[in-house]
């Protein structure tokens, strides 16, 4: 059973959480490993996964929010992008069309639905890069009293009637109110998920590659036999490319802070 405790913007990571994330991750390499042999019984489960996904986000960003909201986009920046831009650049190689340079900075926002199918997990990343500039917005609903959620929930659905893509926010905001809990749940916690946990960035966003270049070469039995590779491959982009990232991303936060402190050593003395 999880247990919860009253811990409000918290900076401390839950390794549950982690957990989480590497189980909806799974289920989604799933759903796109079912749904070549025709089935689509993963379907709503592997949405569901992709909503958990911006929830978790909104939870996660709430915990560690810190109000300097340039840094913030910074970081993410250089946590997001270099993962979702190889594995685009690899989609389009894939797919063998030319790419939609603006597609390498979230733009057009794409949905569950967009085509060509260059790599399909990316049209939630489009959703959470753009959800990034709201996170201030999201923070203030979450945090606080209980009607800041309220009316964060409601000017969200009213928003998503000028522009559809506007509701994701809902979920966010959901992950920002229950980030006043920390949640614990010992299988989560346990080597595998966490493992997954640690990679699920990575093997979300290539595992669909690997599974279609399989196909296009092997076939069915090329599929069967790619699934310990995708795991293997979402390994090396997340040792060789996310890694390397989130510490950069590290690194921009250490220069800001000490920065900051240095301009604060240097203001004259009121």
């Amino acid at each position: 059973m999880a247990r919860s405790s009253l811990l409000p913007n918290a900076e401390t990571r839950i390794p549950a959480i982690d957990g989480l994330r590497g189980l909806l991750a799974l289920v989604v390499l799933g759903h796109h490993f079912i749904v070549r042999f025709g089935g689509a019984w993963l379907f709503k489960p592997s949405d569901l996964a992709v909503v958990g996904f911006f929830t978790l986000s909104g939870y996660v960003l709430t915990r560690s929010w810190d109000g300097r909201f340039g840094v913030f986009l910074a970081r993410r920046f250089l946590r997001l992008w270099p993962v979702y831009a190889l594995c685009l650049a690899v989609g389009y190689a894939i797919a063998g069309v030319p790419p939609v340079v603006s597609q390498f900075f979230w733009f057009p926002v794409l949905t569950a639905n967009a085509k060509p199918e260059i790599d399909p997990p990316i049209w939630s990343l489009c959703i959470e890069a753009w959800a990034m500039l709201f996170m201030p917005f999201f923070v203030w609903a979450g945090t606080g009293k209980p009607w800041r959620a309220v009316v964060g929930l409601v000017a969200t659905y009213a928003a998503g009637y000028l522009y559809l893509k506007l509701n994701f926010g809902l979920f966010f905001i959901a992950g920002a109110f229950l980030s006043r809990w920390e949640f614990r749940e010992r299988f989560l916690e346990s080597a595998i998920p966490q493992w997954l946990g640690r990679i699920s960035y990575s093997l979300y966003l290539s595992h669909w590659l690997v599974f279609a270049l399989a196909w296009r070469l092997f076939g069915e039995i090329g599929l069967i036999a790619s699934v310990p590779v995708a795991f293997a491959v979402g390994w090396l982009v997340w040792r060789f490319v996310e890694k390397p990232s989130i510490r950069l991303s590290r690194r921009v936060d250490a220069l800001a802070k000490a920065w900051r402190a240095r301009r604060l050593a240097l203001a004259p003395a009121a």
